[in-house]
């Protein structure tokens, strides 16, 4: 069964996009609910709902307000998407939502800070007045209300985002100590700015960037080989890519097959429609 849900990603151009990885549009109307599962990352998000709520079922099925701002996640949730579905979800670098974001990472990880918490009231007032225009004026307004609230001094060190960037274009595919030899810091000076920066550590988003990659290349596989996939994305064995999936997802490799067309890749999470 194909999901209900439509998504599209936009990428922003210029300044912003050092900061913003894609801003999300979720769209889907009357329908009796889908689940999507996202998974875990250094990702910051900021999901802006102009329908219904998106629920957190493994955070005891939290209602996430709109404007809110979801820390980066040590493990993969689902998410709850109710009747009417009109969202652009903001999702930054990790670690870059400190730009814009005046909060400690390390704090945010695994929680939820409301609009209150993090947004002046302006702030949200702006977000709010955004509702009635198209597609692309949401977007473009979402930028400009974004790049009004920069502050580059608390950006991640260029270390730091060249790490996150590294461990990206890779796949994962890199252990803590090339990063550190790479940048010429010891492990334990890497492991600690990017913990404070990013709020997970660099071990950690390999990971689980790993897994994301391997994931969305199961998915288009109708028998996928996974002998072959641990092989190809650096894991040991089969049996350690399946205690890696297990682990940061919750689930085992084998529910992937069949996804299909239920299926849709949001930068490093896979959607797709919950069973069973």
């Amino acid at each position: 069964m194909k999901s209900p849900l439509t998504m599209t990603e936009y990428r922003p151009a210029g300044r912003l996009g050092l900061y913003v990885r894609a801003f999300q549009v979720f769209s889907a109307v009357h329908h009796d609910g889908a689940s999507v599962l996202d998974f875990g990352g250094g990702d910051v998000s900021v999901p802006v709902c102009f329908g219904d709520r998106v629920l957190v079922d493994d955070w005891g099925a939290v209602e996430v307000p709109s404007a809110a701002v979801v820390g980066p996640r040590r493990h993969a949730v689902w998410l709850r998407f109710q009747a009417v579905v009109d969202q652009v979800n903001v999702s930054f670098f990790p670690g870059a939502a400190s730009a814009f974001v005046d909060a400690a990472m390390p704090e945010l990880v695994d929680k939820m800070a409301t609009p209150d918490e993090i947004w002046p009231r302006d702030f949200q007032e702006a977000v709010a007045e955004l509702e009635p225009l198209p597609i692309d004026q949401r977007i473009s307004g979402l930028g400009d209300i974004l790049l009004g609230r920069l502050e580059p001094r608390r950006e991640p060190s260029p270390r730091v985002r060249e790490a996150v960037r590294l461990i990206r274009t890779s796949r994962g595919g890199v252990t803590v100590r090339w990063l550190a030899d790479r940048l010429d810091v010891s492990v334990s000076q890497l492991e600690r700015s990017f913990t404070r920066q990013v709020g997970l550590g660099p071990k950690l988003l390999a990971r689980q960037t790993r897994v994301c990659a391997l994931a969305a290349e199961a998915v288009t596989q109708a028998n996928p080989g996974w002998a072959l996939l641990a092989v190809k994305y650096g894991y040991a064995d089969q049996a350690h890519l399946a205690r890696e999936f297990r682990d940061l997802t919750g689930l085992t490799p084998s529910r992937l097959p069949g996804v299909g067309s239920d299926a849709d890749y949001l930068q490093d999470a896979l959607a797709c429609c919950r069973r069973g």
